[in-house]
């Protein structure tokens, strides 16, 4: 009789040790599914504070496509807009800069009805380049360098647009012709 109760006893034994590796099993899981939740949620809010930069670097582009004839300079200029920070948290800066180009050469036309020969001169064009940079560091300009550029939620996105155009004599700034 003492044998069966031994036997007994040592059954109810191996249950306790299934579960604690149940128990350990599940704390495991419990562990794994923290994890993947907390990356998950940084991928969303980075992918987030992405299209915001991204929107705040188009806002600057617009801006300066606004004050185009009188900002830009020959040698590129940078500006800081500080007022997109307080709507948005990202600071853009833009760099502008444009180049004359030529198009056609210098000719004499013929006056008509024997008048003195007409000159017509080659077609000046500026070619702007304009470059806007947001991103959501607290230095003085974009892009950031240094500590705050190796945050975990630092963010940059950059724009470039070009843009032709022709001054008329009234120093109006037309788009040129495609």
């Amino acid at each position: 009789m003492n044998r069966i109760h031994l036997r007994i006893r040592r059954q109810t034994g191996f249950a306790y040790i299934a579960a604690v590796v149940l128990l350990v099993v599940v704390a495991g899981l419990a562990v794994a599914l923290l994890r993947l939740t907390a990356t998950q949620q940084a991928t969303v809010n980075q992918a987030l504070l992405g299209a915001r930069a991204s929107l705040a670097a188009r806002g600057g582009v617009e801006w300066a496509f606004n004050v185009l004839g009188t900002q830009c300079q020959p040698a590129p200029t940078s500006t800081t807009l500080t007022q997109f920070q307080a709507e948005s948290g990202f600071q853009v800066t833009i760099t502008c800069s444009y180049s004359t180009y030529f198009e056609g050469e210098r000719i004499r036309l013929p006056g008509p009805g024997g008048d003195p020969e007409q000159v017509a001169d080659p077609l000046a064009k500026r070619i702007y380049r304009i470059s806007a940079v947001a991103c959501n560091g607290g230095g003085a300009s974009c892009p950031e360098q240094g500590a705050a550029a190796a945050a975990a939620d630092y963010v940059e996105r950059a724009r470039v647009a070009t843009v032709c155009v022709v001054m008329d004599p009234s120093n109006t700034l037309i788009p040129c012709e495609t």
